[in-house]
């Protein structure tokens, strides 16, 4: 038997093992102590147990102060089920120490583990575990297998109790892995939940200074008398009315995303013709494609065909998809906007003669705040996630086609309504 030195240092080195910080956290990232047994589990502990015809097995994480039997078989009530015990009664805290395989064919006089009390308790003999190692080489426990009587465990026999080892410490990677992978999640959802809530919040406050200062430099305008020389002073009103508008328009943007992330943008639906619908978009965005040097064709199957829509919302729909294809359309291009009829409804069309999306683009560009480096414009990236959010809201579904040189093709279907 060791001295009282050594006895000591042993000791010191256990406590020092077994409290280790990283090695207790990554031994709660398992979320595996005290938790129900799992049949992943269970079937390589029982597997164990043949292999070696032991007929006590069993998968141990050793804590600070105790181990719990992640599975184990053959063990008495209310072991069993208690599924935990005293260190003092742990041969597995010895694997972890040593981090490596601890082979006793009899534990009995032992150096290491002959004062363990489950030798007289329950009669253990023989020992033989494997340590089961974390990532970065701590040892979180042990898989083993006891015997009641003396074994000389053979080589292979200890190859194959190694292999089941590097089976369950791969089981519980992929656990940590998981639950690292759900608790990222958790906090990126509580991150963009935070982020909706102030800017909602942020864009609500905004709004009534920006209107302020929307109507009062278009009613300066209006009072300024005409003349060269108030020239400057209105180019500056105009300045401010406009910028005005345009934080209004990106105030608008921000809320209706909140709102789409939220699951409440707000839609007011109504039966309305398909072709008025169009041209009153048309009306609207005729100036700004123009604007741009661009052909605009605004065509519509004819029969009168009414849908289920938000007139407001649809406007606001086509204006972004437009918007983003001016964008992206050189000067003497083409942009088209159509209705036609559709085994599921109206479709609508929006296409141009641009510059066509690249396909690593494709998956990404109805994600909030997401802008082609491409781009020389300037935007806050809302106006193609808006839009997706628009046509869901209206039970539907944004598509895109597109080829780089060629253009882009957006397509959406509204639901008919019959007459009367």
């Amino acid at each position: 038997m060791p001295d009282d030195s050594s006895s000591r240092e042993a000791a010191a080195r256990t406590h020092e093992v077994l409290t280790n910080p990283e090695r207790l956290r990554q031994l709660r990232a398992t979320a595996l102590l005290d938790a129900p047994t799992e049949e992943a589990f269970d079937r390589l502990t029982r597997l164990a147990g043949k292999l070696l015809s032991a007929p006590l097995s069993t998968v141990t994480l050793v804590d600070d102060d105790r181990q719990f039997y992640v599975s184990c078989t053959g063990f008495p009530e209310p072991l069993a089920t208690l599924r935990e015990t005293p260190l003092e009664f742990s041969f597995c805290r010895h694997t972890v120490v040593l981090g490596k395989p601890l082979i006793i064919p009899d534990v009995r006089g032992h150096p290491l583990v002959g004062d363990n009390p489950a030798i007289g308790q329950f009669g253990v003999t023989a020992y033989a575990g494997i340590p089961l190692l974390a990532g970065d080489g701590h040892a979180l426990g042990t898989l083993c297998v006891m015997d009641f009587k003396v074994r000389d465990w053979n080589e292979d026999e200890v190859s194959s109790l190694t292999d089941l080892a590097a089976a369950v410490s791969t089981e519980i990677e992929l656990r940590m892995d998981i639950r690292e992978r759900v608790l990222v999640e958790q906090e990126l959802q509580r991150a963009l939940i935070m982020r909706d809530e102030v800017l909602g919040v942020v864009s609500h406050d905004l709004r009534n200074p920006v209107h302020t200062v929307s109507l009062a430099s278009a009613m300066l305008l209006e009072l300024l008398e005409d003349g060269p020389e108030h020239a400057e002073t209105r180019q500056h009103l105009d300045i401010i009315f406009r910028a005005a508008q345009q934080m209004d328009g990106l105030i608008r943007d921000l809320l209706d995303a909140a709102s789409i992330g939220a699951g409440r943008l707000s839609v007011k639906l109504g039966r309305h013709d398909a072709d008025a619908l169009l041209h009153a978009a048309g009306d609207v965005l005729r100036p700004i494609v123009e604007e741009a040097g661009l052909r605009f064709d605004v065509d519509v199957a004819p029969g009168g065909t009414a849908v289920l829509a938000d007139p407001n919302r649809i406007v606001q729909l086509l204006s972004n998809l437009v918007g983003n294809a001016v964008k992206f359309t050189e000067p003497g291009g083409t942009l088209r906007i159509a209705a036609e009829p559709a085994p599921d409804g109206m479709q609508f069309i929006v296409s141009d003669s641009g510059a066509g999306i690249p396909e690593d683009e494709l998956a990404h560009i109805f994600e909030r705040f997401w802008r082609a480096e491409r781009t020389s414009q300037l935007g806050a990236g809302l106006g193609l996630a808006i839009s997706k959010g628009i046509v869901e809201a209206h039970n539907g579904q944004l598509r895109v086609e597109s080829r780089v040189g060629e253009g882009t093709t957006f397509y959406f279907t509204l639901p008919t309504v019959a007459d009367g």
